[in-house]
């Protein structure tokens, strides 16, 4: 909703009134992402799919070498970094690869080094980062891209699906649009120029979830998206309390990892297709997963490469981080950025859906869900390991000082204690020597934005200690 006194002075209204507001807000970012250039840039995004391979090259090839040209004369991070570079020729003949890639604090020491010099402030929108380790990045977009990114998102996202903006539907993401301490419904907001219901993820339980539920009804929402830990908690609350289950159209999540169990019960409760998407604030790449279970990159938004720690480029079938070149910012350009993100090329790239964008595989955590062990390494990518098992609906790796961490698992149908020993065996074979406790927990702790992280260490997140001493001192015991 803005800055923290608007937040202020929206808690204190009425429902009636906030809902009101949330209206206006709405319709304030219509003509911003649904302005000029929206529906020009949907005709362009169904043309794409129906182009041929040359001729999406050929626009790829165009509109890097615009983005490259710009950074290098625009944007004095650019001009500096590349001096002796030959940028010129990228585009045409030369490759992406000759220029160096970038970081999150490169770019978190001096945001104003990477804007576009001849761009005024007033032509600009600001995305923050959720900010892993609690220090968001600001990325600024030009407002123009903003149509742009919203009609690739509308047909290449939702239209996918088999939904779109117009359609009701339903949200459940991480603002604190009800108070904490709320306890009684309604647990959210609705956004009638939208028809948007916005669930609150700080308030699904057993209890409360026939509310939930009975809000989905009522505002006769066909459709949800937002994080996938959330979503699948209100599935598993609901099917725990004894509720029928709720038929949608399609469920999208995003913004968190999807791990098998989360998937199998949202599927189950709501009776329809769980679709997992990526894409990140600073606006670089965007991935959907197609009606067959793959992921599939949209190529309009970036260019990616999958990389090994030398820097070199990974094979078919390699794990890798994804460094990504934005092809629709010029205001901020973000060359060979670094998104912290893993994944592989998939070793089969046709797929029977039809959509012939690359295919990706193992999406994997944050190079930043790393432990460290006793003897100072960093071990990450575990994220494999947690998603071993389906009858796990979620897992987390909480750790208060090296060589040592908690394993919370949170159970879900079938499960047995067998299935986290398994998931701590993977791990300790990844790992090594390590003193790693399971504690079976009914609930995995959110991180204050709302999302389910993957590795929590407390000495990043010293405001999250009170939230885990609970789990320590054995309050919930396995």
């Amino acid at each position: 909703m803005g800055s923290d006194w608007k937040m202020g002075l929206y808690r204190l209204l009425p429902v009636r009134l906030q809902e009101a507001a949330l209206a206006f807000y709405a319709r304030g970012l219509e003509r911003l992402y649904y302005g000029p250039g929206y529906e020009s840039w949907k005709d362009r995004a169904r043309e794409w799919r129906r182009g041929t391979p040359d001729s999406r090259q050929d626009w790829i090839r165009e509109r890097l070498s615009y983005i490259v040209r710009t950074a290098a004369l625009k944007a004095p991070f650019y001009r500096k970094k590349w001096k002796g570079i030959g940028w010129k020729e990228i585009g045409r003949s030369g490759p992406l690869s000759i220029l160096p890639t970038i970081c999150k604090q490169e770019i978190r020491m001096n945001e104003a080094a990477f804007l576009n010099e001849d761009r005024s402030p007033k032509s600009l929108w600001m995305e923050k980062t959720s900010g892993t380790t609690g220090t968001s990045l600001k990325i600024f977009w030009p407002k123009e891209m903003l149509p742009k990114w919203w009609a690739l998102v509308e047909v290449l996202v939702r239209n996918e699906a088999g939904v779109g903006q117009d359609v009701p539907r339903a949200m459940v993401g991480g603002r604190p649009i009800i108070r904490g301490d709320a306890g009684k419904p309604p647990y959210w907001r609705y956004n009638r120029r939208w028809r948007q219901l916005y669930f609150s993820s700080y308030h699904i339980s057993r209890e409360t979830a026939p509310h939930y539920i009975g809000s989905l009804k009522k505002y006769r929402s066909r459709w949800m998206t937002g994080y996938g830990s959330a979503i699948a908690a209100l599935a598993e609350s609901s099917s725990g309390a004894g509720l029928a289950p709720c038929p949608l159209e399609t469920v999208i999540v995003s913004g968190d990892t999807l791990l098998a169990g989360m998937r199998r019960s949202i599927e189950a409760f709501f009776r329809c297709k769980c679709r997992d998407s990526y894409g990140q604030a600073e606006g670089v790449l965007m991935a959907m997963e197609c009606g067959m279970g793959r992921m599939h990159l949209l190529s309009m938004t970036g260019i990616a490469e999958i990389l090994r720690e030398d820097g070199s480029p990974c094979g078919s079938g390699e794990v890798g981080e994804i460094v990504a070149t934005g092809l629709l910012n010029d205001a901020m350009p973000l060359v060979r950025y670094r998104t912290g993100d893993y994944a592989s090329w998939a070793v089969q790239q046709t797929c029977s859906c039809g959509n012939p964008e690359p295919v990706i595989e193992n999406l994997e955590g944050r190079v930043d869900d790393y432990i460290i062990t006793e003897d100072g390494r960093k071990i990450g990518r575990l994220s494999t390991a947690m998603k071993r098992s389906p009858r796990i609906h979620s897992s987390q790796l909480v750790q208060d000082r090296p060589g040592h961490a908690y394993l919370l698992v949170r159970p879900s149908d079938g499960y047995r204690h067998s299935h986290a020993l398994d998931v701590r065996e993977d791990i300790l074979q990844r790992i090594g020597r390590f003193d790693l406790e399971i504690r079976e927990v009914p609930e995995i702790p959110k991180t204050p934005s709302g999302k389910l992280a993957l590795v929590v260490r407390l000495d990043e997140r010293p405001g999250m200690k009170p939230v885990y001493e609970k789990f320590f001192k054995g309050t919930w015991k396995p």
